[in-house]
């Protein structure tokens, strides 16, 4: 796999991980109670591995 392929790929699967975390605050903030809260929490830490992994380019 030569290089521009990888990252497409790894742009490409980013912007789902990011879509699937935003999708899981929104449904986390219609549940109330603990659940509802979980579910915003896995989304946060998604979030935040993201832009974790976008940071580390910049060290």
């Amino acid at each position: 796999m030569n290089e521009r392929t990888k990252n497409i790929l790894t742009t490409l699967l980013s912007v789902v991980f990011f879509i699937v975390c935003v999708a899981l605050v929104v449904m986390g903030q219609k549940n109330v109670g603990v659940q509802g809260l979980m579910v915003m929490l896995l989304g946060l830490a998604g979030l935040l591995f993201l832009l974790y992994r976008y940071n580390r380019k910049f060290k």
